[in-house]
């Protein structure tokens, strides 16, 4: 093991430069700058993600709300569109998008489904509520039973990527509290298919609630500047390897 440990990968001289790393030393080494890499490229592609994706949201932002039935057929060519919707919702049921978090307080995004007057029916994020005092004190809130429209922001469910717990439900009772919005989970819910996208009800929208957090908080810098980080510790490391495993050799010099 120890002849292992100090065994060379191979030898290299350059002048009075020796270059001999160690072949655990290097595999060490390879898999750490493999794993800065990694991380660096991820952070890069998702500075890139998020730059396009606010440049796309700042320029539909501005379009003029459509109908349902003009929506372009890309799913990601319909978000962030505005889109006005009439029909009515499903006042029997709704669902608590759990540990919303407004200016330190919690809460709940409240869903609820909206079916169109083309029988489609489509979940309306309506804003969000403060949490009651115990968990099993859930916010009351009337909704309207008549046919209504409304101005929305066509959007993705909310990502699942850092999941708190599963919605696991012994029982249908409603009103429902969600961990994550998945939109096949909930249609087997409710008995009928919901689309795969989400309605954000608009801030001056009636049948809402609190709707001042804005609908994303995108900055790509930051991101950059993480890629950055890792690419510099990726070179720091790289110029640490080469330095330890670099030695100047004592040349002899004959004196005849």
């Amino acid at each position: 093991m120890k002849s292992l440990l100090h065994a060379k990968l191979f030898r290299l001289n350059i002048g009075p430069i020796v270059f001999s790393p160690g072949i655990v030393p290097t595999i060490v080494t390879l898999l750490v700058l493999y794993v800065m890499f990694t991380l660096g490229q991820w952070q890069h592609e998702k500075g890139e993600y998020i730059s396009n994706l606010q440049d796309t949201i700042n320029e539909r932002k501005y379009l003029s709300p459509v109908g349902m039935e003009e929506l372009p057929h890309d799913r990601e060519d319909q978000v962030f569109l505005p889109v006005i919707v009439s029909g009515t919702f499903d006042a029997e049921h709704h669902f608590y998008f759990d540990n919303r978090i407004v200016n330190g307080v919690a809460g709940y995004d409240i869903f609820t489904p909206f079916r169109m007057e083309d029988g489609r029916v489509i979940l309306v994020n309506r804003g969000w509520l403060k949490q009651g005092r115990t968990r099993q004190d859930l916010p009351e809130f009337e909704t309207v039973t008549s046919p209504v429209s409304f101005k929305a922001l066509l959007d993705r469910p909310p990502s699942k990527d850092f999941l708190l717990a599963d919605n696991v439900h012994a029982e249908l009772a409603w009103p429902m509290v969600l961990q994550y919005v998945d939109t096949q989970e909930i249609s087997g819910m409710l008995g009928y298919e919901v689309m795969p996208m989400v309605l954000r009800l608009d801030k001056d929208a009636d049948h809402g609630f609190y709707r001042e957090i804005p609908v994303l908080k995108l900055d790509s810098a930051k991101n950059t500047g993480y890629a950055f980080q890792w690419y510099a510790m990726l070179a720091a490391l790289l110029v640490i390897y080469i330095a330890v495993n670099t030695k100047k050799r004592h040349l002899t010099v004959n004196n005849e």
